[in-house]
């Protein structure tokens, strides 16, 4: 995708007059079209659907753009991901810098081990779900899902809730690809998932350094990477139900 001159200085401008928020916009008739950008953190960005619905009644979005303020135009994992589900071009522009990158869907997958936190996309839920679709070969439903929802009384316990609606059963001891809903912390509700390992360290998606142990549970830690360790008396304290789904 070629970005002429007249698109670069209106990103550069909308990029300007929304520092040090990320500014965020659309291509349509190779004209860039600005939007608000109605993301609560400097550092996202999401796209007003008014402003998106109108962009969308001029023609076909042939590419989506956001700015990195203060920052380069290299694309986070969010970012590459977000590509990936767009299945359009996106544009990144580095502010004040006023650097330029396309980045076309290219088939990226963010590993299993390894991976950054990003709640909602990248959680423990997500790797549960990217786990069982490229090792078993099995698609679990997804489920909108707020930050600290657990702590929420009020709110639906989602792992209790929804993991028969998923395909699982309760069972009681774990074998390879199992799902182990846990409580971490004082919460109202379990709030996390992990993955039984057993003695299988290696994933057939993905090459991975060896891991030794018997009891290997693979998971994503809240803000943190995720990772395999061993699953100890910490985690058997903290086990709620061992699921197994009904595919397997």
């Amino acid at each position: 995708m070629r970005l002429t001159l007249k698109i670069k200085k209106a990103i550069a401008l909308h990029a300007k007059d929304s520092y040090p928020s990320e500014c965020c916009g659309v291509i349509v008739n190779r004209e860039y079209i600005p939007c608000r950008n109605i993301a609560k953190s400097n550092d996202q960005f999401e796209i007003d659907p008014v402003d998106l619905a109108a962009a969308e009644d001029k023609g076909e979005i042939t590419a989506y753009v956001h700015s990195h303020p203060d920052g380069t135009t290299t694309a986070s994992e969010l970012d590459l991901k977000q590509i990936e589900l767009h299945e359009k071009p996106w544009v990144i522009c580095s502010y004040p810098d006023l650097d330029f990158e396309v980045y076309k869907p290219y088939g990226y997958r963010a590993p299993l081990l390894g991976r950054n936190y990003f709640h909602g996309w990248q959680d423990c839920y997500s790797l549960i779900q990217d786990f069982y679709e490229r090792e078993l070969g099995i698609n679990l439903i997804d489920f909108e899902r707020a930050d600290a929802w657990w702590e929420d009384p009020e709110h639906a316990s989602l792992y209790l809730e929804n993991y028969q609606k998923a395909g699982f059963y309760e069972v009681d001891s774990p074998q390879y690809g199992d799902m182990i809903i846990c409580r971490v912390g004082r919460t109202e509700h379990p709030n996390h998932a992990v993955l039984w390992l057993g003695d299988h360290w290696d994933l057939k998606s993905e090459e991975t350094d060896p891991c030794f142990g018997n009891s290997l549970i693979l998971h994503h830690p809240y803000g943190r990477k995720s990772v395999r360790e061993i699953y100890g008396k910490q985690w058997l304290d903290r086990t709620v139900k061992i699921l197994r789904h009904r595919d397997i």
